[in-house]
């Protein structure tokens, strides 16, 4: 049974607001624009179009009621205004485009800018969301053909610093939400994608949707956010208005549709990133719908409800998030504006509050309203040209936090600024015409958020994301928040009751110990206490995949799979041994759970995979995981495949996750960074048992199915570099690597003998060494320890755990821990998590029907006061990134930044003391041992040859016979 996942606001009503609190006896210009929302909105004002069509009328968010003659206008352009729109970044900031191709900026309701756009009428003109003074307008030339321009209103000079031409005609444009794409609808019922940051406009072009809509019927396109899922509206060859939500990785067809009523109006649609609504209103009908637009959930753009106007609609508009009434549970507000509502009224505003219902609302109900997009710029210009990655600044919505929050993200703007712009921004650049001036309010506001801008200036700028033969795909990097977010190096957990370590020093590579003989054949695993299980697990998923692993451990947590609808996965704090509660907090995915992964550098994600081709990040609170806990879903990828069937993080770079997907006929390996497909590895027919990354992040080592291969490719050109035969059965099998250079494959045989085999890279052709294990039907799943050399078996269904050491080209057996219960899973910490003093080599959980048990592995030494640092070399960091990503993207390799184990307060058995030597030989104890054997001799035979003093003359004596 499966636990649909449905929107958590599909239960909020709305309804209009009451007279008192609408925007009334106003006299606006009835023309229409296809384009044109026919409202804007910012923290301040609303802004609509004036009777004689050529200014705008600002009106006072906070001060509604009959507002006719209290409006502000704002005059300028000499055409008729066709769109207009306000800034995201900026408040009292409004752009607005006319009949005659020019555009009028007013800042603080003052005209600051005006220029000549375009040689025709413009069609739509729209602020960038994440950089300050760069505008998008768009023109027809003529019935079949468009273009789209990028302005840098900052320049000395107007001229366009990036244009395309656009086949059909233009309808409308949109910009996604991290600024990295820009879409076009046209008058063909299609929509094109572009990249403005490339080169030439046959450079920037990304994708053209398929014709979902009729053509020569009014379009309209808008991205959800900074997810890659953009919604178009328009008419099908009945004039029904319908709505389609595409995944910009596979435009053949959309994800979902929506069917309303037959009309011949425009559909202007609207979305709300936060909760994840899609909004509807038809200029000229009275009706409002809004629809599901959360891409995760069970029917994306279902309806959810609709509310009715008291007059014809001819504008309509969301309310910025910061300006709701988060205490009385509003998520949403639309105002539409409505044509004369009664004799003598004129046109009024009218608000419509959408109201999540709750017990009470006493209290902030931080569920319902997560931080949200910061009035603020979320990078400068040359950053952005450069392909940076972008962070967009989140400000809380508790009004006892959203003013101090949105103040420090001000504060730190002028800190990043000095640091993320060159020291010639003030140049003018060669190529596009523009330059920054940090002295404009307008242009230059703060960019990032307060936690995340140290880490982000320090990411490198200026390198070129190469992309190699792939298909629907972007040619840049898209890096989220989670990519962009830089751990410091100098935080490290404490192990084992020891100090911090950091890294030491980078390696040059990912070698096995060099040894000729077996060094851990005294090797000995153990239970440690029981107050450090993990007891009364309830429920744990007995059907997990064979090919993954039910159980997942991290530095703070632990990730268990669990059976029950909804495809349920427990998480546990890892410092919180224990019996666990009745009630553990739970991660509901929405489907069955085929895979779980913890990101390496990010200790707080979880990442689910589902039967039905969803990858969730999850984020885990820093709360008690007792009881209903909320995990907020903070990446979503909708991979573009019939079935996910493994998830693997790199090893190396940050944000970069690899997922095994199957289609009908093909299996392939999808390596994404952040929400952006760039890589497509390994593609082929015979089926794919798993893969697993080479520890440098380089290669991908993978298994066929039907044709019982092991092959290595290279990740980023994607090109074949070494096959050969692997197991002889067509049953699972798992890959290990051993350093880069050492493979090994658990696996079967004919004749269901389990087998471990050792390949070397350079040659597949056949195994270095094999090993024949015993006959059974459970799956062998190695874990590697290339520091000693040494890979474990966790034999699924047994109570049996195998280790091997590698010598030379040979593997040796190890003793064998067995564990009072079969096991389910087997996870192992990093190197640093092991109690190095009591000499333990591994550190790691057993996961089985009912509990949770944390064994170790350790090795008896001689002289376990020191630092045994024969065994313990310098290990590799897996916890903070040894490459850039944009970097990896681009073709650079990783270093391994090595961290030296040893405890302070121990000393390395290489430095210490020689044993001291014993005064006396061998020889010496011996001659004196004899020595005293003799004088014992001596002793006692001197006693029995000394006559008794004492005794008495015996009666026979001589004298009695001298007769």
């Amino acid at each position: 049974m499966r636990l649909a996942k449905f929107n958590k606001y599909r239960n909020a009503t709305a309804s209009l607001a009451t007279r008192e609190a609408w925007y009334s006896d106003l006299a606006l210009d009835a023309s229409d624009s296809v384009s044109a929302d026919g409202l804007a909105i910012d923290g301040h004002s609303l802004y609509v179009k004036a009777t004689g069509g050529n200014s705008l009328q600002a009106i006072d968010l906070n001060c509604p009621g009959k507002v006719g003659s209290q409006t502000t206008t704002l005059s300028g352009p000499a055409g008729r205004i066709v769109d207009w729109t306000t800034a995201l970044h900026h408040d009292n900031l409004v752009a607005a485009a006319d009949s005659q191709g020019s555009v009028t900026v007013w800042q603080d309701r003052i005209q600051t800018v005006t220029f000549d756009a375009h040689a025709s009428a413009c069609v739509s003109v729209r602020f960038h969301p994440t950089v300050a003074g760069v505008l998008a307008t768009s023109a027809n030339s003529g019935p079949t053909s468009g273009e789209v321009r990028l302005w840098n209103v900052s320049a000395d000079t107007q001229t366009p610093f990036w244009h395309t031409n656009v086949d059909n005609g233009i309808d409308s444009i949109s910009i996604r939400g991290d600024g990295q794409l820009l879409a076009a609808s046209t008058r063909a019922g299609t929509c094109a994608i572009f990249d403005p940051r490339l080169a030439g406009s046959i450079d920037s072009a990304v994708g053209v949707t398929a014709a979902f809509h009729a053509a020569g019927r009014p379009t309209r396109v808008l991205w959800t956010g900074e997810v890659p899922f953009l919604i178009t509206t328009g008419q099908s060859k009945m004039r029904e208005r319908s709505a389609a939500l595409w995944d910009q990785r596979n435009l053949a067809k959309p994800l979902a549709s929506l069917q309303l009523q037959p009309s011949t109006k425009t559909l202007i649609p609207f979305y709300d990133e936060d909760t994840r609504l899609a909004y509807f209103a038809e200029k000229g009908d009275v009706i409002i719908h809004w629809a599901d637009g959360d891409l995760s959930s069970a029917t994306p753009l279902a309806q959810l409800g609709s509310v009715v106007l008291p007059a014809p609609i001819s504008g309509c508009a969301l309310l910025p998030k910061p300006q709701l009434g988060v205490m009385r549970g509003e998520i949403a507000r639309v105002h539409a504006v409505v044509e004369s509502t009664g004799a003598g009224q004129g046109t009024a505003i009218v608000p419509i509050p959408h109201i999540a219902p709750r017990r009470t609302y006493l209290d902030f109900h931080s569920d319902l309203f997560p931080d949200t997009r910061a009035p603020l710029p979320a990078q400068s210009f040359e950053c952005w040209l450069d392909q940076a990655p972008v962070c967009i600044p989140k400000m809380a919505l508790d009004p006892a936090k959203s003013a101090d929050s949105l103040a420090s993200l001000r504060r730190t703007y002028c800190s990043l600024l000095s640091r993320s712009v060159p020291a010639d921004a003030a140049e003018p650049a060669a190529d596009h015409g523009s330059r920054a001036e940090p002295e404009d309010a307008m242009l230059n506001p703060p960019t990032e958020s307060e936690n995340r801008l140290s880490k982000l200036a320090s990411a490198p700028a200026g390198l070129e994301v190469k992309q190699h033969n792939m298909p629907s795909a972007t040619a840049t990097a898209s890096v989220n928040k989670r990519t962009v977010e830089q751990h410091d190096p100098k935080v490290k957990p404490v192990v084992a009751d020891q100090l911090a370590r950091i890294p030491t020093k980078q390696g040059s590579g990912w070698k096995l110990p060099e040894t000729d003989h077996a060094r851990f054949k005294y090797l000995e695993g153990f239970a440690y206490r029981p107050t450090d299980h993990f007891t009364n697990l309830l429920n744990v998923n007995l059907r997990f995949s064979q090919q993954n692993d039910p159980v997942r451990v991290g530095p703070k947590h632990i990730a268990v799979s669990l059976k029950g609808a909804g495809g349920q996965v427990g998480v546990f704090c890892r410092d919180s041994p224990g019996r666990v509660p009745d009630n553990p907090a739970t991660i509901a995915h929405g489907a069955d759970v085929v895979d779980i992964e913890l990101d390496p550098f990010d200790p707080g994600v979880v990442a689910t995979a589902g039967v039905d081709g969803r990858l969730q990040m999850w984020r885990v609170p820093d709360i008690p995981l007792v009881g209903e806990v909320t995990f907020e879903l903070e990446e979503y990828i909708h991979v573009t495949a019939d079935r996910i069937h493994q998830v693997r993080f790199h090893p190396c770079a940050r944000g970069v996750v690899a997922v095994l997907v199957s289609d009908i006929d093909a299996y392939s390996i999808y390596v994404y960074s952040g929400l952006m497909l760039h890589f497509i590895v390994g593609k082929t027919s015979d089926g794919i048992h798993s893969f697993e990354w080479s520890p440098s992040g380089d290669h991908i080592a993978l298994t066929t199915k039907k044709s019982r291969l092991l092959r290595i490719y290279d990740a980023r050109s994607q090109d074949l570099l070494v096959s050969g035969p692997a197991m002889d059965s067509i049953r699972p099998s798992r890959i290990a690597w051993l350093g880069n250079y050492r493979i090994c494959l658990a696996g079967f045989s004919t004749g269901s003998r389990r087998q471990l085999a050792l390949y070397s890279t350079d040659d597949l052709s056949r195994p270095l060494s094999t090993v024949t294990i015993d006959v059974g039907p459970g799956v062998l799943v190695p874990i590697s320890d290339a520091d000693c050399g040494i890979i474990y078996l966790d034999d699924r269904g047994s109570r049996l755990t195998h280790a091997f050491e590698v010598v030379g080209d040979q593997l040796i057996e190890l003793p064998k821990f067995e564990s009072p219960l079969p096991s389910l899973g087997m996870a192992a910490l990093p190197k640093v998590y092991s109690d190095v003093a009591q000499c333990e080599v591994l550190r790691a959980y057993r996961l089985s029907s009912q509990s949770l048990e944390s064994v170790g592995f350790r090795v008896p030494r001689k002289r376990p006061e020191f630092f045994q640092d024969a065994i313990f070399p310098d290990t590799v960091d897996t916890e903070t990134p040894a490459v850039d990503t944009l970097a990896w993207l681009g073709g650079a390799a990783a270093l391994p930044l090595l961290i030296n184990l040893c405890p302070p307060d121990m000393k390395p058995l290489s430095e210490a003391p020689p044993v001291p030597v014993r005064q006396r030989t061998f020889a010496v104890e011996t001659e004196q041992t004899a020595n005293n054997t003799k004088d014992a001799i001596s002793a006692m035979l001197s006693r029995v040859d000394e006559p008794d003093e004492e005794q008495a003359p015996s009666p026979d004596s001589e004298s009695d016979w001298d007769d």
